[in-house]
């Protein structure tokens, strides 16, 4: 849970919270996300939940569920930089957060999974990377292209 809704449920100020923290992390019940920003992200000891870095969580957050998209994208929603996003895509791959079909031209796109979305330092409310761009500019071929990747093969009369 993050800092500021901690304060939100208690009611109480930023930095009562914040000492109130500081307590129970000595005393063993709690740990943190980051030890030099403590109110980023608080966990119960017990907490199993593996932990992403700010910029993970950034990526994660700005991967499509409704189409796939290139890392380029995903940078700029995340705004993260492109050689930066290539290494968290594989980490995020490697834990299956994140799939990674290919595109028309042979490219990695990438699309959240249902365990990515899950997670709970996926932001919904977060800027989405942009569909990259098609090919073709025709509609009709578009959506054609469209039809045939999203069911892997198609014959002519469907």
């Amino acid at each position: 849970m993050r800092g500021s809704e901690i304060v939100e449920k208690l009611g109480m100020t930023h930095q009562g919270v914040r000492q109130l923290l500081i307590k129970l992390h000595a005393q063993g019940r709690v740990r943190f996300a980051d030890l030099e920003n403590p109110f980023w992200i608080v966990m119960h000891v017990n907490d199993k939940t593996s932990l992403l870095s700010r910029d993970e969580e950034r990526v994660l957050s700005a991967i499509p569920q409704e189409y796939a998209t290139d890392a380029k994208n995903i940078g700029l929603a995340a705004r993260v930089p492109e050689r930066k996003v290539h290494q968290i895509l594989e980490r995020l791959l490697l834990r299956r957060f994140v799939e990674a079909p290919y595109g028309l031209r042979g490219h990695r796109l990438y699309r959240i999974t249902n365990a990515g979305l899950q997670h709970p330092q996926c932001a919904q409310s977060a800027l989405r990377a942009q569909a990259p761009r098609p090919p073709v500019e025709s509609d009709r071929i578009r959506k054609v292209l469209s039809a045939i990747f999203d069911s892997g093969e198609l014959r002519i009369i469907e």
